[in-house]
């Protein structure tokens, strides 16, 4: 039962959750991910801003090059990198041990899918590939 419990708890923190969504308007895929997301029960608060502004934001939050997408977003000091699948953005909410996730831009994200996977960063910098 206290099980059951922990993870209504988490489940209903994750969801009431706001993340701030940086993301330049001149990409079209950005829209339709952030409404996946929110479809999913995860608040969305967008943000627009220039590519130069959107390059600061990854580097406060450090996010590492390799992993850059076209939109970063932010919870509580953590990056959500491009288009990470609901669970790994669940994961990013509800994980302070963890410094982001991340999906760069591929194929099926292009077509409006998930990719098979995402990367989670750790607070080492360590970076663990999850497949779905």
């Amino acid at each position: 039962m206290k099980v059951l419990v922990a993870f209504l708890l988490l489940a209903s923190a994750s969801l009431s959750a706001e993340i701030k969504a940086y993301y330049n308007p001149g990409c079209g895929c950005c829209e339709s991910y952030f409404s996946k997301l929110e479809k999913e029960g995860i608040k969305v608060k967008r943000v627009r801003v220039d590519s130069s502004k959107l390059d600061e934001v990854k580097n406060r939050l450090g996010v590492p090059l390799e992993l850059r997408s076209c939109h970063t977003m932010e919870y509580k000091g953590r990056f959500i990198e491009g288009h990470v699948p609901p669970e790994g953005v669940r994961r990013a909410l509800s994980n302070s041990s963890i410094r982001g996730t991340a999906s760069p831009h591929g194929v099926k994200s292009g077509m409006g899918s998930f990719e098979d996977h995402y990367f989670v960063v750790g607070r080492d910098n360590n970076v663990k590939e999850i497949r779905r």
